[in-house]
């Protein structure tokens, strides 16, 4: 099978796109065993652009997508820790997010708070949405390169503080601390939190407190560039609109918020740090139409993902690894 590579119009480098020559009439299995031949060629694309965009191939059904993920990462990582609500569909797939349509979802390289983020993610476009709804994504190299000198100083020299608070077994804001860790085996909890360098403490109403210092920046683990690799703006209270912001710190104050955000330090990032660090993203940001069937594969260290508002149906899975 002939394959085309190309790349968005006006945007660079990033995705770079692969078709096959004959629009419409590849498979399942030619997509895999191409992935198997051009591997070498797929894993150095990924670190010198950060993403490949897989578009034209008939990839439909879910177990179609877990195959192509698995081929592009071996070992599929649970979504231990995560932020965002999501159901497991298969295996190691999820939905991408099940946030409010509404909303945008700000640029953030997945799982970065953790002791040991993931490398690699793809995303399958199982319904795309009627209007809106795109996954952008941002190359960290370029975000390290643009952010203000003063905000990058601070945010480097001081890294990042992520508080988390996760309620038990009463309703509550966000997910439980047992959808955090896919588990309820309180045992099970502590010794992941301890192996991983995170500080905890159990409540009196069995909510969970966790609190971890990261580092704002970081080399990419291959390639030794220098990386933006933080989610202070998105785990701050700032992240939520005006409305919302001033009756959750009401609620709860700001020590029991489900998430925040301060420097390494302890000390408060500023208003204006943060809209620094948010126009970054968001002005070196690529967004594009997902098209049914495309497979998103992304270096999850150099390229950020978000996702826009959307109407309508939408579908997107993820495997990470």
């Amino acid at each position: 099978m002939e394959l085309k590579t190309s790349y968005l119009e006006k945007v660079g480098e990033l995705p770079c796109i692969v078709e096959p020559m004959c629009s419409g009439n590849a498979t399942l299995e030619q997509l895999l065993d191409q992935i198997a031949v051009e591997q070498n060629w797929v894993n150095q694309t990924l670190l010198e652009k950060g993403g490949v965009l897989f578009r034209g191939f008939r990839i439909q059904e879910t177990e179609e997508f877990q195959r192509v993920a698995q081929a592009l990462i071996p070992e599929l990582k649970p979504y231990v820790e995560g932020q965002s609500p999501r159901t497991k569909v298969t295996g190691n797939v999820y939905t991408s997010t099940e946030f409010p349509a509404q909303f945008r979802i700000t640029l953030h390289n997945e799982l970065s708070y953790t002791k040991a983020p993931p490398p690699r993610i793809v995303f399958h476009c199982h319904i795309a949405p009627e209007t809106g709804g795109e996954t952008p994504i941002v190359d960290c190299r370029k975000l390290y390169q643009s952010m203000p000198p003063a905000t990058l100083a601070r945010f480097e020299e001081r890294g990042v503080r992520y508080v988390k608070n996760m309620h038990g077994q009463e309703r509550g804001i966000g997910k439980s601390w047992m959808d955090y860790f896919e588990t309820s085996d309180q045992d099970q909890v502590e010794s992941y939190l301890k192996e991983n360098d995170i500080e905890f403490e159990w409540t009196d109403d069995g909510n969970l407190r966790t609190w971890s210092i990261r580092p704002a920046t970081i080399p990419h683990p291959v390639t030794g560039e220098m990386l933006w690799f933080n989610q202070a703006d998105l785990w701050h209270i700032t992240n939520v609109n005006e409305r919302n912001r001033a009756q959750m710190l009401q609620r709860f104050g700001e020590e029991n918020l489900p998430t925040h955000a301060y420097f390494g330090d302890g000390s408060p990032i500023t208003d204006e740090d943060l809209e620094a660090v948010r126009n970054t993203l968001w002005e070196n940001a690529v967004i594009f139409p997902w098209q049914q069937g495309d497979v998103l594969a992304l270096d999850n260290f150099s390229v950020a993902h978000g996702r826009m508002p959307y109407e309508g149906p939408r579908k997107i899975l993820v495997a990470m690894g």
